[in-house]
């Protein structure tokens, strides 16, 4: 292989590349000798590649409408890099790899065509609309990569959101990753398949194999060693049809161009490793996350022990037997556990016994891992410099799993010297909520690569669950390409116009909102609507209430003047998105001045009673209307989820294990609440049986009391609220899986019942009143506070700084630019 014929041939094979780039390091930057593993995307054609993506997401007949060419990567960095010309008419995508040049096509359609692709059940996410003849590029685009690495997936994600996908959906989502720019993703499906044949070979029976496998919702935490069969037992089909689909998975993301992290060896395993060798060092973990013995309490080979390296190895040979190699394996031998020992020689060896697992099955391979384990107490400075030291640095990347909030590198002098890879993270069991800080990521990432010592060699998204807040991995995987801090008013202002395909001013202004006012929020806002049913706590400040408003307004007018971009999938995904969080707020904020009243309650003022059963009535009201909003949206349907796993099932009894694992895994997480709501949905249908469920428990629990006039002992409720939830996980009742009712409509009226008001408040100017009680609320937004004003029948005003007046009015006093709004006497 020889450097003219890698630059010249389409069937690239970038090792033929690494002769360009020790011709180019004399131009190398000032971290010429930042430390990288050697890894090469498979071997591939890139033109055949980016053809492929165009057919696929455009259509056949635009694969002629383009030009296609190979040039060599970055000659400054050896990173990826790509072009887009307009060439005598005809658009031109360059790019050195499938992926670069698949990237080359999703800067054009997004900067030059109004068109975005992002995360959406049916292609509800897929806002393409390319005319012909292409629309044209003035300038020609040339971006290189900042990092040589854009790395996808948490272990997480492959369970709370791929778990039900079969083929179609894979295929969409591969193109997604070429589009978006992904060289490296974590590749953990049909392991199970592999690791079964395995234990086997080494004489394990069916029955132990099967106390180790969970159900298929919750392998990742098994395969990390956090649990073991629980939600089993694992169906012998299952592991035959997700190897078939990990073989279609491998297959195109090589042709793509997309590196494979395949699944290594940590430890991990069944119990009956102990009868096969009586003499194996083994070690049992703590009950993970309260979970029993039964199902926790799992076994690992200690690291040390020289049978861990020979078992491991042969695994990984199994690995490749089934699924070839790219030359990288994840593993983590210690997520959310304590190694046996704090002795630094001992950390030592047992990361190095860890890659000397897969080095003698690989010699090219590289370990990677996630830093997340070292946020433990157990973990410091020592302690992490002995156990990375255990690798050779050029044979590791260490994933910082959550940099945006919590980076470890920064704290670790760059992991001691080892690549790391930046990562967004984000998001925690795919709760919903909108929140994200784009200023920081369209700034860290660049200063982080370019600070005194670095390390880092990639950026990457590693949420747990996706399909949610979508400009925000926008954003993460835009950021890599620009060769400076991005401009984000500019920014901004195209993605909504890609979103909705036309740059129209309505969209635009509340673009603006969301960006300025909502996503600088770093904070992962929590939400009790979804939680266990409590009103003894607060819970915390919701900073975008009232922008939201703003915004949620904005999104109706835009759907009222243009029809037709009202009916685009991806604008039906916002507007539905701005409501549910609207209206999640406005109860929030009920739900804290019903805290209000309940203190005085609780302090013998029994005339508080009815108006606690009103707002609690309100509360239940407004869960039951959001489930209507919910269900207009098939990206918001509980049915969906549950039809999907359903639909792996080959008989009665297989279709009833899937969807309890379903429906566990986003209720109660365990089979007592373990990890109880932790993988909450605002889901239509979930909203109404489940949530809204719960509440009324509560709700029945409070009139009972306050018509007997007693203080209430709130963990009396605790023995109401389980029956129901187990039901609900044992159930079987089916739930829609298209949308119902129009999303537009179904907006704008509760935009007119829970942001408007009718009442005709007096308004005293330039003055705030005092009052027995009030209520700091969150929304400072006129509208809405009389809103909650109306809703409880004891507030008697408010003002503009937010305080809701009950009880007896006293005196007010001056303060200019701050007004009080006083509540009729017949409201």
């Amino acid at each position: 292989c020889c450097c003219c014929c890698c630059c010249l041939a389409v069937m690239v094979d970038l090792r033929c590349a690494a002769v360009l780039l020790v011709l180019s390091l004399g131009a190398a930057s000032a971290h010429a000798t930042r430390v990288q593993p050697t890894l090469e995307p498979p071997l591939h054609d890139p033109i055949n590649a980016v053809q492929g993506v165009v057919s696929r997401v455009l259509g056949d007949k635009y694969v002629s409408l383009f030009d296609y060419q190979t040039i060599p990567a970055d000659p400054n960095t050896g990173n990826d890099v790509f072009e887009v010309e307009d060439v005598g008419g005809k658009i031109t995508l360059r790019g050195n790899t499938g992926v670069a040049m698949s990237s080359g096509l999703y800067w054009y359609l997004k900067h030059y065509c109004n068109s975005q692709l992002t995360w959406g059940i049916n292609d509800s996410g897929r806002q393409v609309n390319v005319s012909i003849p292409l629309p044209s590029v003035p300038t020609k685009v040339r971006q290189a990569s900042l990092v040589k690495y854009r790395y996808y997936m948490n272990v997480c994600t492959v369970s709370y959101s791929m778990v039900w996908w079969n083929w179609t959906r894979w295929e969409k989502e591969l193109d997604w990753m070429a589009l978006h720019g992904i060289n490296l993703q974590l590749s953990f499906t049909g392991q199970e398949y592999v690791w079964y044949n395995y234990l086997s070979g080494l004489g394990m029976t069916d029955a132990e194999i099967q106390e180790w496998f969970a159900g298929p919702a919750f392998l990742a935490w098994q395969r990390m060693g956090n649990i073991k069969k629980w939600a089993g037992p694992l169906p012998a089909y299952w592991r035959d049809q997700q190897f078939h689909l990990q073989q279609s998975i491998l297959a195109r993301s090589r042709e793509l161009g997309i590196i494979n992290a395949l699944p290594g060896f940590g430890g991990h395993i069944p119990q009956a490793i102990t009868r096969l060798y009586p003499n194996i060092t083994v070690r049992y973990s703590a009950n993970w996350a309260n979970f029993n013995s039964e199902y926790s309490h799992t076994t690992m080979i200690e690291p040390t022990d020289p049978l861990f390296q020979t078992i491991g190895t042969g695994f990984y040979k199994a690995v490749m037997d089934a699924f070839g190699t790219d030359h990288v394996f994840q593993m983590d031998t210690y997520n959310e556990m304590t190694p046996s020992s704090n002795n630094l020689t001992f950390l030592k060896e047992s990361n190095a016994a860890v890659y000397n697992a897969m080095a003698a099955a690989d010699a090219d391979a590289v370990y990677l891992m996630q830093g997340w384990l070292f946020h433990a107490g157990f973990w410091g400075d020592s302690e992490i410099e002995a156990y990375l030291s255990g690798v050779p640095s050029d044979k590791m990347m260490i994933l910082d799993l959550n940099s945006e909030a919590t980076p470890v590198w920064s704290y670790t002098s760059n992991y001691f010297g080892k690549p790391w890879i930046w990562n967004l993270l984000h998001t925690y069991g795919g709760r919903r909520g909108l929140y994200g800080n784009l200023t920081q990521l369209s700034v860290e990432p660049f200063d982080n690569f370019h600070s005194t010592g670095s390390t880092m060699t990639g950026t990457g998204i590693t949420m747990e669950a996706i399909e949610q807040n979508p400009v925000m991995y926008e954003m993460m995987l835009d950021v890599c390409w620009y060769n400076a801090t991005v401009d984000m008013d500019s920014w901004v202002s195209t993605y909504a116009a890609s979103r909705y395909g036309e740059k129209e001013s309505l969209t635009q202004e509340a673009w603006q909102y969301l960006y300025k006012d909502i996503y600088q929020n770093p904070k992962i806002d929590t939400f009790t609507i979804e939680a266990y049913p409590q009103l003894m706590y607060t819970s915390p400040r919701n900073s975008n209430a009232t922008a939201l408003v703003i915004v949620w307004d904005l999104l109706n007018q835009a759907a009222a003047k243009n029809p037709a971009m009202s009916l685009r999938g991806t604008f039906r995904y916002d507007l539905v998105d701005v409501t549910r969080q609207a209206m999640i707020n406005l109860w929030g904020e009920i739900r804290q001045m019903l805290l209000a009243h309940i203190a005085l309650y609780q302090h013998k003022d029994f005339s508080q009673g009815p108006v606690m059963v009103s707002l609690l009535d309100t509360m239940l009201d407004i869960m039951q209307d959001l489930d209507d909003v919910l269900n207009s949206d098939v990206n918001f349907m509980l049915g969906v989820w549950l039809d999907m796993a359903k639909q792996w099932g080959n008989s009665t009894a297989d279709i009833a294990l899937l969807e309890y694992n379903a429906r566990n895994q986003i209720t109660l997480w365990g089979p007592d609440g373990e990890i109880n709501d932790y993988a909450a949905k605002h889901w239509g249908g979930l909203m109404q049986d489940y949530y809204h469920a719960r509440w009324s428990i509560m709700r029945e629990f409070v009139d009972i009391r306050r018509l007997e006039n007693e203080t209430i002992v709130w963990t009396d409720v605790d023995s109401m609220i389980p029956p129901m939830e187990f039901a609900w996980n044992n159930g079987t009742q089916s739930y829609p899986t298209q949308p119902i009712g129009d999303a537009v409509t179904l907006s704008q009226a509760m935009f007119t019942k829970y942001a408007s008001s009718a009442t005709k408040y007096q308004v005293v100017k330039d003055q705030t009143c005092g009052s027995d009680g009030f209520y700091q609320a969150w929304s400072l937004n006129v509208e809405q506070l009389k809103v909650m004003c109306d809703i409880d029948p004891q507030c008697e005003a408010f003002s503009t700084v937010g305080q809701l007046y009950f009880g007896t009015t006293t005196s007010c006093t001056s303060s200019p630019g701050f007004d009080t709004y006083i509540k009729p006497t017949s409201a």
